[in-house]
């Protein structure tokens, strides 16, 4: 079994365990809307350095795999339940999976 195969393995089992009970529909700009599986994470605190000081800042993330959201952009939208999440600015992106920082839908 190649490392290939392994890390597959292991991405399916972290979206077996770790992903929210629901899937996520994917809206993007253009096109149809796409179900896929996520991780949703509220209340993430991150350090963010400045000039003068230091911020911990307390917002949400939304995790996928890549393969699942290759070609998203800032300001489209993925549902989960009732919460509709704004895709706002990508924070990591290791080549199979991508975390957005996301903001709560505004009506």
């Amino acid at each position: 079994m190649s490392f290939s195969d392994l890390s597959d393995r292991l991405d399916e089992a972290v979206m077996e365990h770790l992903a929210d009970t629901q899937s996520g529909t994917y809206t993007p700009a253009t096109g149809d809307p796409v179900t896929l599986p996520v991780i949703v994470e509220r209340d993430v605190e991150r350090t963010v350095g400045g000039y003068q000081g230091t911020v911990v800042e307390r917002r949400t993330e939304l995790s996928v795999l890549l393969a699942d959201l290759p070609d998203a952009k800032r300001g489209e939208t993925i549902t989960v339940g009732s919460d509709t999440w704004v895709l706002e600015t990508p924070l990591a992106n290791d080549g199979r999976w991508i975390t957005w920082k996301v903001k709560p839908e505004r009506p």
